[in-house]
């Protein structure tokens, strides 16, 4: 176990109970669907309320600095994702360093071709897909944008067409270019650990080689902000220790290329990297106030102006 896998076990274990006390009732749960049959981690947890009507689709993509997390850490949110009208799909999906970049891309884009299977026995309407995710998943549903909106990075990544396409993606505490990452000073050498789990790749000590990497553009979403996204509502903390500016950035890329772009961002260094999930808390009050407000937009098929 390298030092962020340790890490983020760590996390994981530390904050569960904060994280999942709230409990949502009436809401169904069916675990551990597989939607990958040839490997163990690609399971979905289905959370929803019974309903005669169709309802809407949300993916959620725990985070996990890539190498660690685990669906069961984010019951709570799933829960009150359904309790808004929302069929969920909690995901689990292959993990760094044993299944470097782009392995769960591959994951993600097979749980999209996944969903038409459960469309009739659910009384689904994929039209209205949402895919969300915290810090880890947080770059996953952006980087699940940038194949869609782009042929070349697709191709480039070896992942095929997505049979069913998000109409909204909610990206909250993500880090979006991993290549600016490598400046981030952290002790422990936390970064590099992160760096080369998710690349699969070693890299000298002062990353000059990183340019040789093989997905040296491709593994940043930010290169491939274009037009044709769907509308984004973004998420970051001020203050954030593990992903500092990178909402910022994002969210001026897609303003730049005139997608329909929202924002709520805390600002004290006590409301830090996925604030969210401090329930209680003002700032997690707000954002999610916030969340909800795009969720319901996209549900009733209303119009983003960019």
């Amino acid at each position: 176990m390298n030092r962020s896998e340790a890490l983020f076990k760590a996390i994981d274990i530390l904050f569960h109970p904060l994280q999942n006390y709230i409990k949502v009732k009436g809401v169904k749960i069916e675990k551990d669907v597989s939607y990958d049959d040839r490997y163990s981690l690609c399971k979905a947890d289905l959370i929803f309320k019974e309903s005669a009507d169709k309802q809407p689709v949300l993916i959620n993509i725990h985070g996990g600095g890539f190498v660690k997390g685990d669906k069961r850490h984010r019951r709570s949110i799933c829960e009150m994702y359904a309790d808004k009208g929302w069929f969920v799909v909690n995901a689990n999906y292959r993990l760094c360093p044993a299944y470097p970049f782009p392995a769960f891309m591959h994951d993600i884009f097979k749980l999209l071709n996944f969903l038409p299977s459960l469309a009739e026995k659910y009384n689904l309407d994929l039209s209205r897909l949402v895919i969300t995710g915290d810090s880890a998943g947080g770059y996953a549903s952006a980087m699940t944008m940038a194949c869609i909106a782009d042929e070349s990075l697709r191709k480039d990544l070896g992942l095929p067409d997505a049979e069913v396409k998000p109409a909204g993606i909610v990206c909250l505490c993500g880090t979006y270019d991993m290549v600016a990452y490598t400046d981030l000073k952290m002790p422990f050498g936390f970064v590099r650990s992160v760096v080369e789990s998710v690349t699969g790749s070693k890299f000298k000590k002062d990353y000059s080689d990183i340019s040789g990497y093989k997905y040296f553009r491709q593994i940043n979403p930010t290169n491939y902000v274009n037009k044709d996204w769907c509308p984004v509502f973004l998420s970051y903390s001020e203050k954030d220790i593990f992903c500092p500016g990178q909402g910022q950035r994002l969210y001026k890329l897609l303003k730049e290329a005139g997608v329909p772009c929202f924002e709520a961002h805390s600002t004290k260094i006590t409301d830090n990297h996925c604030y969210h999930f401090n329930y209680w808390t003002k700032a997690s009050k707000d954002t999610l106030k916030a969340v909800y407000e795009f969720l319901d937009k996209v549900k009733n098929g209303e119009k983003f102006d960019a």
